[in-house]
């Protein structure tokens, strides 16, 4: 059965908050693609390359959620991360599809700590 797209975003926080990328791909296909400042990362292949680098940035870092807004199979999301020297603040937008995120961008800005 079909996950829904909560249900399917709750998989994949769970995932990127464990720094688990092999778990977080399930929420992918190959066709997938993954938008950010840097590029696009196509694919299994190019969006676990993607995601390799971020799980280490977000270790010992604190994610928090600002907020969700749905509307059908789209999903708009405000995110903070706090880490030890620096801040991040983000937007993600998904597109979810045929059980797996069909696409997803992240706008995100870094902040040093003084």
């Amino acid at each position: 059965m079909a996950r829904s797209p909560q249900e399917i975003f709750d998989h994949h926080l769970k995932a990127l908050l464990a720094g688990d990328v092999e778990e977080l791909l399930v929420d992918y296909t190959d066709e997938s693609e993954l938008i950010t400042a840097a590029g696009v990362a196509r694919g299994l292949a190019g969006i676990r390359a993607a995601f390799s680098q971020l799980s280490a940035a977000l270790a010992d870092a604190e994610f928090a959620i600002k907020s969700q807004t749905h509307s059908g199979d789209v999903l708009l999301l405000e995110w903070t991360l706090d880490a030890a020297g620096f801040g991040v603040d983000g937007v993600d937008t998904f597109l979810f599809g045929d059980d797996s995120i069909r696409v997803q961008t992240i706008s995100q800005q870094a902040r040093p700590k003084n």
